[in-house]
């Protein structure tokens, strides 16, 4: 059995390098090339209004709606950029106008401020975390070595090792795979598991110690 479930996971971990290796991991719109459009309006709205609004004009378009300023008066839409200047003032133009007609304003299409924002690396999502980790990784390994010397200082180093180094493969495998959008969670689900299973490591290893 417990063969079987390594060749299912050794599988998955190709699948997942083939599918990053051929068309990437898909990014969330924030990393994406995207649209923001910031709204100033004056006046203070309730988030699900903003919402509804911004779902009837972009109908079942993704997007990410953020509040600017603390005094509740502006938001930003990030939207896909994946359509024209003219269809871009088009949707601009129909969202001005719910706007008005919701909160009793003149919002002109001008007032609303565009920025076309470039696809960010999914590289530079993981290099503040790489200096960090790579100290704690250290650190660890050198506690783990001490700690569990009887049962083999080397072998315990090289477990450690190997369990975080295909767990966090099967990890991007997984999201590769299903396509899942890569966002600001990631990476804490990644440290997460990282947690985990240094956990599950440290209780397995301590009963070996004492059994010992």
């Amino acid at each position: 059995m417990k063969k079987v479930i390594l060749a299912v996971l050794i599988c998955i971990i190709l699948a997942g390098i083939v599918i990053i290796a051929t068309i990437g991991l898909k990014a969330d719109i924030i990393y994406s090339k995207n649209v923001q459009l910031n709204v100033y309006l004056n006046k203070t709205f309730e988030d699900t209004d903003i919402k509804q609004i911004v779902q009837q004009v972009f109908q079942n378009e993704r997007f990410i709606i953020k509040d600017v300023e603390i005094f509740k008066d502006e938001f930003t839409i990030i939207l896909k950029d994946n359509r024209t200047e003219e269809e871009l003032n088009t949707k601009i133009k129909e969202l001005t106008q719910k706007l008005n007609e919701k909160y009793g304003l003149e919002l002109k299409e001008e007032n609303i401020e565009i920025m076309h924002n470039p696809k960010v690396k999914l590289s530079s999502i993981i290099l503040p975390y790489i200096i960090p980790i790579a100290i704690s990784m250290i650190i660890l390994f050198v506690y783990v070595g001490i700690r569990y010397k009887k049962l083999g200082t080397v072998k315990i180093i090289f477990t450690y090792l190997i369990s975080i180094i295909a767990l966090e493969m099967l990890l991007i495998s997984i999201i590769a795979i299903t396509r899942y959008q890569i966002n600001q969670l990631i990476v804490p689900l990644a440290l997460l598991l990282l947690i985990v299973e240094i956990t599950i490591l440290g209780l397995i290893n301590e009963k070996k110690l004492v059994n010992n």
